[in-house]
């Protein structure tokens, strides 16, 4: 069965002005939390995802590790999309 991830809230917990960097907590379906780290674009200020990491509330719904893995950043462009509407 694949991992389907389904964002229910996101809320910003960090922005720093000077770089154009914020930090976003998206909160999954699956009870998971991660943080995506977006950078701004200082012509249009639109953010693009740049970094995913699994908060360590819940093993991981993939790889089921209860320690540090990469496999949320295949969907790290999909979370970021579902986590966009819950910080505008």
């Amino acid at each position: 069965m694949a991992y389907d991830p389904q964002v229910v809230d996101a809320k910003i917990v960090s922005d720093n002005k000077k770089n154009g960097l914020f930090e976003v907590v998206a909160y999954m379906k699956d009870r998971n939390q991660c943080r995506l780290i977006f950078e701004r674009d200082p012509e249009t200020g639109v953010g693009k995802v740049q970094n995913i990491n699994r908060l360590m509330k819940e093993p991981c719904p993939i790889c089921r590790k209860d320690y540090l893995c990469n496999c949320l950043e295949r969907y790290m462009h999909t979370i970021a999309d579902q986590s966009v509407p819950f910080i505008k």
